[in-house]
């Protein structure tokens, strides 16, 4: 049956289902798309059963063996194209589509109104089926320093998506990582409040312009003491004011996030699922968040079986419910209809939810055009313009820690090329990457790039497993080495060395359903024994990281020729890679998390608040190995006409300027950061935090002046009844390479107001 035929099928079977009972003109109010979005829900909503309603916020989750218990009735369902290979089936985007078309029409069937269910996924770094674009992790694009770009990269998974028929996403994760333990720090920007929060609202942006509904997660403050994921929070109030909320406001207020996911842990002993304070007073009320909250995946049955605050599963429903939860994801609990009869679940409450929930569907134009058409799917899905985005993103991720003049390694300099480490011969991607047999696509692996790369021109040879180290770089001009480490959701880390052994992730509490099923690397060699034969043998050894988060190099950074981070580069990293090491690209990544020099450093972030002891340590200074914003680069910049303004207005901006300079004989990017400090404040503030950034292009003996807005709220603080304000006064503003780093600056007086 042909796309346009099937619409029209799942027309006839809407007004079939309310022939007889509809107003006078032939149709309901709610079927008029030229009406106002609230009159058509209203009008809904007064003609559903509380069965219907309740429908409504219920969710599926089923894998392939369990596709015969769908309930077709019910609102939510995890896309089943994302479980086609685990059913043996071809997930190209075609298939893919059609899988979920039937699923969306036979669900517009199984209710009288033609209510089509949404369909919802994952799409952490690309839209998460097995030929999808696949881009560097979250970490990777904050390393870009490019909001621009990311949006970009956005759109590109919008419509994918959108393609193939999936119109909910749990994405961005924006849970500032300040204790890189975590092993899900490759999911988030890093540790700086305003890096997370404006890439959170580029991606959030993009995907809701795009037709798609973005859900922030882990709502709030996702990993505990020690780096643990779920742990329960112990931070403050204030520093989840100042801190840790801050990016979701931003992509609710300022993105227009129509999701957000609550997190499994609890915040001041209620968990996130039923926290009336986070999601009534804070996200509701006061951010004025119209979407859906909806639970990660087993969070509600968490509140009874994890937590202990409830004694049933349905007990726990209640709870959440009455508490600002709008849906439960992918529950156990089948009582929810009961709850509504006992009273346990009001009548307002439920009806709120479905408002909410059916408001996103008619913005969706779920009513309107609830297919798509696979054959247009197969044409979008990992274009050729979409895979460039993903070369672009990796290209620009790569940051350079260490440089001793080796790179770039032009074609021709070298004739012998010798390759070592796990992660050299495999497509690095992270995790979320697919589906749950994993990414299918055709992607560039390292040593694939420099073979390309060198083609014709050196000998590209990979060491052999068991082959000893020193046999093959006698004949070589120059060394790689790639190791890997482990790390993922459920595999946090005790060490920041390289893994010498496969390391299998720990498994969740029993409500903590992981959906991403990314296999690890196996790692069987003693890396850290690998990189120091590798220098004992002379030769110039060049190491190239893939990770999301910090790795201790302090023994060998010493004797290695240089240091490149690719991170979790994507389908494209090696490609890209390449092209960064024989200087078609320049390096121009820069660090969105302060590189530690142990794991004792932990947790570690530059914008710390004033010490009445010390910052360090017995065993060294307490200062990061590399500091947050530190890149290297194959060309050098100037700064110079520095342009701060001395006084900021309310409800105005600051506006400073730049002009940067490119010194050096390559073209390049420089990252320009200002950070500021307030100079004297009611309660204690960060001794500098990152207000700006802008990367920028230049080509050799090229100017720019780089103009940048500061909004007035980035110099705003709560104060100590917890009410964010801008408190007058004089604050310092200063440009800078890095963190550590202070090239020029000045004094602004800013007046004061509310936010």
């Amino acid at each position: 049956m042909k796309y346009s035929v099937k619409i029209l099928v799942i027309a006839a079977v809407v007004a079939m289902a309310v022939q007889g009972c509809s107003d006078k003109d032939g149709k309901y109010k709610y079927q008029d798309s030229s009406l106002p979005v609230e009159k058509r829900v209203e009008d809904l909503l007064g003609k559903m059963s509380v069965e219907e309603k309740v429908d409504q916020i219920s969710a599926q989750l089923l894998f392939p063996d369990e596709w015969d218990k769908r309930n077709y009735a019910k609102g939510h369902v995890r896309n089943p194209g994302h479980f086609l290979p685990d059913a043996g089936r071809n997930a190209d985007p075609k298939s893919a589509a059609e899988v979920i078309n039937e699923d969306t029409r036979l669900s517009i069937e199984a209710n009288r109104w033609g209510i089509p269910v949404l369909q919802h996924g994952e799409a952490l770094h690309g839209a998460q089926s097995c030929y999808a674009t696949c881009f560097p992790n979250s970490i990777g694009m904050a390393a870009t320093f490019d909001d621009d770009l990311y949006y970009r990269v956005g759109q590109v998974v919008a419509e994918e998506l959108r393609a193939v028929g999936v119109r909910q996403v749990y994405a961005p994760v924006v849970n500032i990582t300040r204790d890189q333990r975590w092993g899900r720090t490759q999911e988030s920007y890093g540790e700086d409040v305003l890096m997370n929060s404006v890439m959170g609202v580029a991606y959030t942006k993009a995907l809701e312009e795009g037709g798609v509904v973005a859900s922030p997660k882990h709502f709030v403050d996702n990993y505990g003491e020690g780096g643990h994921d779920s742990f329960a929070s112990t931070t403050s109030w204030r520093v989840l004011r100042e801190v840790y909320l801050e990016p979701f406001r931003a992509c609710v207020q300022e993105g227009g996030a129509r999701g957000i996911m609550a997190s499994y842990n609890s915040v001041d002993g209620k968990p996130s699922s039923c926290n009336s304070y986070l999601l009534k007073d804070i996200l509701k009320d006061e951010w004025g968040f119209k979407g859906i909250v909806v639970s990660d995946y087993g969070g509600v049955e968490g509140v009874c079986g994890g937590h202990k605050m409830a004694e049933t599963n349905d007990d726990a429903l209640a709870l959440c419910l009455e508490n600002g939860l709008d849906l439960q994801l992918a529950g156990t609990s089948e009582g929810l209809f009961d709850l509504v009869k006992e009273g346990k679940i009001s009548r307002k409450t439920l009806d709120e939810a479905v408002r909410r929930v059916l408001r996103i569907k008619f913005e969706l134009g779920l009513f309107e055009e609830p297919l798509v058409d696979p054959d247009k799917a197969a044409e979008i899905v990992r274009s050729q313009k979409n895979r460039q985005v993903a070369y672009e993103a990796a290209s620009k991720a790569v940051t350079l820690l260490k440089n001793d003049g080796i790179l770039p390694l032009k074609p021709g300099s070298v004739k012998r090329i010798g390759v070592y480490g796990p992660a050299a011969d495999i497509v690095n991607l992270g995790d979320y990457s697919g589906p749950r047999q994993g990414w299918k696509g055709d992607g560039v692996t390292p040593l694939q790039g420099l073979k390309e790369a060198f083609k014709g021109t050196a000998d590209v040879i990979l060491n052999k497993p068991g082959q000893e180290v020193a046999s093959l770089a006698r004949t070589c001009d120059v060394l790689f080495f790639f190791p890997a480490i482990t790390e993922d959701e459920g595999a946090d880390r005790s060490s920041f060395k390289f893994p010498s052994a496969h390391v299998k992730p720990q498994s969740g509490e029993s409500h903590a359903v992981i959906i991403d099923d990314t296999k690890l690397t196996t790692i069987d060699i003693d890396q850290e024994k690998m990189v120091r034969d590798l220098i004992a043998t002379g030769k110039p050894v060049v190491v190239v990281l893939h990770n999301g988060s910090v790795i201790d190099i302090t023994d060998w950074v010493d004797g290695t020729a240089a240091v490149l981070d690719a991170w979790y580069s994507g389908e494209q990293g090696g490609a890209a890679l390449a092209d960064i090491i024989t200087g078609k690209k320049c390096p121009g990544g820069r660090l969105p998390v302060s590189w530690a020099k142990s794991i004792g450093q932990n947790p570690m972030y530059y914008s710390i608040k004033p010490s009445g002891r010390g910052y360090g340590y017995v065993e060294n200074d307490g200062k990061p190995l590399y500091p947050f914003g530190y890149g290297l680069s194959y060309t050098t910049f100037s700064y110079s006409d520095f342009q701060i303004p001395e006084t900021l207005g309310k409800d105005e901006s600051l506006k400073v300027a730049v002009k940067v300079t490119n010194t050096g004989e390559v073209e390049g990017d420089e990252v320009v950061q200002v950070y500021s400090r307030d100079e004297l404040a009611s309660v204690a503030r960060p001794m500098k935090e990152l207000v700006a950034f802008k990367r920028v292009t230049l080509k050799p003996g090229e100017s720019k002046t780089v103009e940048i807005d500061i909004p007035y709220r980035r110099f705003s603080m709560w104060d100590e009844n917890l009410v964010q304000r801008v408190e007058e006064g004089w604050f310092e503003v200063w440009f800078g390479r890095d963190s550590d780093d202070r090239i020029e600056g000045g004094r602004v007086y800013v007046k004061g107001g509310n936010i």
